[in-house]
């Protein structure tokens, strides 16, 4: 499945980020993403990203490399075109939530599983620019948001369980 154009918004009322992507085959997929998820995917696809460097490079090299690869996709990002919506939704009309995720290097691509409130889950695979693209809207909304959790706040990549559910009192 090829990503065709990424969409969303931070909805202050639900306090999450309403995500969709439409795709080449003309799907279009619909999410909610609380402040846990978007620190994930922002953080995960970024580690994930310089561990895959790190193969030809130093860490330090590696690192640098990485965040000058995002900055000239941020700089180059286009907000402007209006989202076109498909009208093959799989996964239905309403945003499902997404409860869990998980990040996995596959060759030059990364594949990321969205682990859905519903016990479904759809899995992806992308390129790196279109990674950038997805991590440079996130980071967006979450400032936006003022979530806190983006590109410049140094946060490690996060590890989602699905037993997030399980109170923790202190």
């Amino acid at each position: 499945m090829g990503i065709k154009q990424f969409n969303g918004e931070w909805v202050a009322l639900e306090d999450r980020v309403h995500f969709r992507f439409n795709t080449t085959e003309g799907a279009e997929y619909r999410f909610w993403l609380t402040r846990r998820i978007v620190q994930a995917l922002i953080a995960g696809t970024q580690h994930t990203a310089v561990k895959t460097l790190e193969k030809n490079h130093s860490p330090q090299v590696a690192q640098a490399m990485q965040a000058f690869q995002q900055q000239a996709v941020a700089q180059q990002a286009n907000f402007q075109d209006h989202y076109q919506g498909a009208a093959e939704k799989p996964l239905g009309e309403e945003p499902l939530l997404v409860a869990g995720l998980v990040i996995n290097q596959n060759n030059a691509k990364i594949a990321l599983e969205f682990q859905l409130s519903n016990g479904q889950s759809l899995q992806i695979q992308m390129g790196q620019h279109v990674v950038q693209v997805m991590v440079t809207l996130l980071n967006k909304l979450q400032e936006t948001a003022q979530w806190g959790v983006g590109l410049h706040e140094g946060v490690d990549a996060p590890v989602l369980r699905d037993d997030a559910s399980q109170p923790v009192i202190h």
